[in-house]
């Protein structure tokens, strides 16, 4: 993928994979809130995240995921391990997945001299060190987006992800991403009660995405049962069998959601 996904990625749901980088989430000194924000906010644009991976600071472990990630999906997203300390390893495994070298890059450099106002240390100009390829892609903020072909590198500060994902969710819209529908039912019936009649329907919409959820908190229902697909008829037409199957006596309601 180079600004936006291919024109072969338009035509279904664009893939995505997550890699939350950091000994301090593994060790829970840190508490991840960028896995969580990024797969709702790529949920909620019509994305379909195909494998969230939480890594230790191990350059060659990245390297093997990012470059396995990145043949696998059109859009990567890493976050965590981007500056000058010992355990910042992100951009070396970046480089080392895709089998190029480590280099200045003059226009990071200056935007770091700018932002500091003063020149670079020694420590400093460890900042402006990039894969060979890498872009810096324009957008509003002070703080530029990185991307390595198909790969954006983020920081792991929560506020900097934020706003990065925002940014690459207007770059996937401009794209021309696919609308997606979502619709979730809710039904009064176990799960395991229903499970022939889901088994049913799902053999008959084979092209509709069908998650079955036994609910045990819920004062109305017990089942929730969601559908998904590019074409709203479909998905109507998956919950309808449904509702039929089950029985219009155990159904409670519907909700639509299109992204």
């Amino acid at each position: 993928m180079s600004a936006a996904p291919s024109p072969n990625a338009q035509a279904r749901r664009i893939s995505a994979g997550v890699v939350v980088i950091g000994n301090e989430v593994l060790s829970a000194k840190v508490s991840d809130a960028n896995g969580p924000h990024i797969l709702q906010r790529f949920s909620e644009l019509g994305l379909r995240v195909g494998e969230l991976a939480v890594l230790a600071d191990d350059r060659d472990r990245i390297a093997t995921v990012v470059a396995d990630f990145a043949a696998r999906f059109d859009l990567v997203v890493t976050t965590g391990g981007v500056g000058p300390t010992h355990d910042d390893c992100t951009w070396h495994a970046v480089a080392q997945a895709f089998g190029v070298a480590m280099a200045r890059n003059n226009d990071l450099a200056n935007k770091v001299t700018a932002y500091l106002g003063a020149p670079l240390t020694a420590e400093q100009e460890r900042l402006a060190l990039l894969p060979e390829g890498a872009e810096i892609v324009p957008v509003a903020g002070r703080w530029p987006l990185f991307r390595m072909r198909n790969v954006y590198v983020l920081p792991g500060v929560p506020a900097l992800v934020a706003r990065n994902i925002a940014q690459i969710e207007q770059l996937v819209r401009a794209a021309g991403a696919r609308r997606h529908e979502l619709a979730t039912a809710y039904f009064k019936i176990e799960e395991w009660h229903a499970v022939a009649h889901i088994d049913r329907v799902v053999a008959d919409h084979a092209d509709v995405e069908i998650g079955s959820y036994p609910v045990l908190d819920a004062h109305d229902y017990k089942l929730r049962l969601t559908f998904e697909h590019e074409d709203r008829r479909r998905v109507h037409a998956a919950v309808e069998a449904t509702i039929r199957a089950i029985g219009a006596g155990q159904w409670v309601r519907t909700e639509w959601r299109a992204t």
